[in-house]
């Protein structure tokens, strides 16, 4: 790629193709050079994959009239491409590829499979598809469709900032880490008066077409939580903090929590998260011990860690495994090199605490009190992560129709929160309205165990 001065995007976008990525995804500021990451990308393949056929898409005619045509005719024509108007193909005339250029627009009168993209057979197996955001996840699956003649098909996936991107989600389900940069990665081909223009902007426009962090929508659950004022930069773990893990059991993908508590902000600090897939309770407990310890066992830790005083944990780990006979809680409990964490958890069958809407209010009024925060390498490393996120959780967990949160597949790392929510900030009074749904017996117990009851 001598031939061209590349930004940080479009290097990595180049060496996505490279590697041969499935789905190369990008999320990228005003003026960042994603549209002419796309024309770049199409130099490349033309070089590497000699007389195949690619595919680009937009959205409109309009926007490729306007917009990817001009792109093209400024990198590639001078270097001896040319354009087929009744195919709308551009083709390298030193190596015979070619680009086929379509937009993808189907009235809602017409099911999918009369899309404009049926019957495209795409030899160099990549497709390149622009303005993501303006688009939903059907022209990305029709696009694949058409990938079946070449090698290895990949997707390259490009639009503005949007929250819950659909396309970089899809590059996490694939394994693929998002591309994620602001308009300052191409700041060399931007004047810095247009960087100072748009501090006229609306504060959110600002923040999410030119620093990438766009807002979630509304409807959310908590949306009490502000990445302003909850994810703090200058955390620092001190070994005296007191120490606690929070879990949402399940073998396809559990979650868990690790917990500082911070006195001098009077706050629970999240400090690490750990959302794996399909994992056993020993393997979990390996993956915890490599981060936290917990503190009874201190001098027996193979190096520092944080450590841990108390856990709690979903109570549905009570039940008793099929395979082995018995609970999550029991496994997890065992000592350390015998898989578990060599510590017991809580949980709590009380039916008011175990309500979800209850511990929703909690967590929702725990962080309009700041009571949790997130550090900053934890909120940073939960947009690229592959997976769950609690970053994920928090942008996507909204309320349905019924006025009930809706579960989407993301919410496990604030189930965990919400079970940390219960056990650690449950001193508000629960409405009586609560009480008298449940109608709970009063004469019983709190329904507060540790691990060493749930068997």
């Amino acid at each position: 790629m001598s031939e061209f001065a590349l930004n940080d995007l479009q290097r990595e976008v180049i060496a996505g193709i490279r590697r041969a990525d499935r789905i190369i995804a990008a999320r990228c500021g005003w003026g960042s050079g994603k549209t002419s990451s796309l024309i770049f990308a199409m130099w490349f393949l033309s070089k590497i994959r000699p007389n195949t056929t690619s595919l680009l898409v937009t959205d409109t005619n309009a926007r490729y009239n306007s917009v990817l045509m001009p792109e093209i005719e400024k990198w590639l024509a001078p270097r001896g491409w040319v354009y087929n108007h009744t195919l709308r193909q551009w083709t390298d005339q030193h190596t015979g590829s070619s680009v086929l250029c379509r937009s993808y627009f189907r009235p809602n009168t017409r099911d999918s499979s009369h899309n404009p993209l049926e019957g495209i057979n795409v030899t160099s197996g990549v497709a390149l598809i622009d303005e993501c955001q303006t688009l939903g996840a059907e022209v990305a699956n029709k696009a694949l469709g058409r990938l079946r003649s070449g090698p290895s098909p990949t997707l390259i996936l490009v639009g503005l900032p949007v929250a819950d991107a659909w396309w970089c989600q899809m590059a996490e389900d694939a394994g693929c880490s998002p591309l994620l940069f602001t308009s300052y990665v191409n700041q060399s081909n931007l004047s810095d008066e247009w960087f100072e223009a748009t501090k006229l902007l609306p504060p959110d426009e600002r923040e999410a077409m030119v620093l990438n962090k766009p807002k979630p929508p509304s409807g959310l659950v908590y949306q009490e939580f502000d990445s302003e004022r909850h994810v703090i930069d200058d955390f620092v773990y001190k070994p005296e903090m007191t120490g606690r893990i929070a879990i949402d059991w399940g073998f396809r993908k559990p979650s868990v929590l690790i917990i500082v508590y911070d006195e001098a902000r009077e706050a629970s600090v999240i400090v690490h998260e750990i959302n794996p897939q399909e994992v056993t309770i020993s393997q979990l407990s390996e993956m915890i011990l490599r981060v936290a310890w917990p503190r009874s066992d201190k001098a027996n830790a193979p190096s520092a860690r944080i450590w841990l005083d108390t856990g709690c944990a979903d109570k549905a780990g009570k039940a008793r495994n099929d395979q082995t006979g018995r609970s999550a809680f029991r496994e997890i409990a065992k000592a350390v090199g015998q898989g578990g964490i060599g510590m017991p958890l809580r949980h709590t069958t009380d039916p008011v605490r175990t309500d979800i809407l209850n511990g929703v209010q909690k967590l929702k009024r725990a962080f309009n009190q700041s009571r949790y925060l997130i550090t900053r390498e934890v909120w940073r490393k939960g947009e690229r992560a592959t997976g769950n996120s609690l970053r994920k959780a928090l942008m996507s967990y909204a309320w349905d129709s019924k006025e009930q949160p809706k579960k989407d597949g993301r919410e496990d790392p604030l189930d965990a929160l919400r079970y940390d929510a219960i056990f650690h900030y449950w001193a508000d009074a629960i409405s009586k309205a609560s009480y008298a749904r449940r109608k709970p017996n009063r004469n019983k117990r709190s329904g507060i165990h540790t691990s060493s009851r749930s068997f």
